[in-house]
């Protein structure tokens, strides 16, 4: 664990260790959050990493779009 200051405007400076391990470039998006007394800092998901994560049954969705079209055909 590293101390860090935090300056006069809020902010804090992610030490470079971090950075790295994370993958964190400039401008990234990242989400804070208030947890059980703990403050969390966690790196915004890129839509690449979220592809394959879920799995669809194709037919499926097929089926009920054109069930859903037909029911706003009167």
């Amino acid at each position: 664990m590293e101390p860090i200051k935090m300056s006069t405007k809020g902010q804090v400076i992610i030490p470079v260790r971090i950075r790295k391990r994370y993958g964190l470039k400039k401008g990234e998006k990242l989400v804070i959050t208030d947890e059980n007394g703990y403050i969390k800092i966690i790196p915004g998901t890129k839509l690449a990493d979220l592809c394959g994560s879920v799995k669809l049954d194709m037919k499926a969705v097929r089926k009920q779009i054109e069930e859903m079209r037909k029911e706003d055909r009167y």
